[in-house]
């Protein structure tokens, strides 16, 4: 199906974008800014009321597990 003429932040049917001004893109390595620690790479986005940009992290440390955090609570690793 050709994407050329969609904009990034309009998905087609069953498919889905990074917004467009999104923080960090898929693969981009972060890890949580405080608390308990978590690094990993961007594997996906959700967007809710209460958190409009947030990202799945999936772990360096344990492949296969994924968290949710909100933008805030993220930074990117070199």
């Amino acid at each position: 199906m050709d994407q050329s003429s969609n904009d990034a932040g309009t998905p087609l049917a069953g498919q889905f974008a990074l917004p467009v001004r999104a923080t960090f893109g898929l693969g981009d390595r972060v890890r949580k800014k405080s608390g308990a620690a978590w690094q990993g790479l961007v594997v996906g986005w959700y967007c809710t009321k209460l958190t409009p940009e947030g990202y799945a992290v999936e772990s360096e440390a344990h492949p296969g597990s994924v968290q949710i955090y909100p933008v805030t609570a993220l930074e990117r690793v070199a």
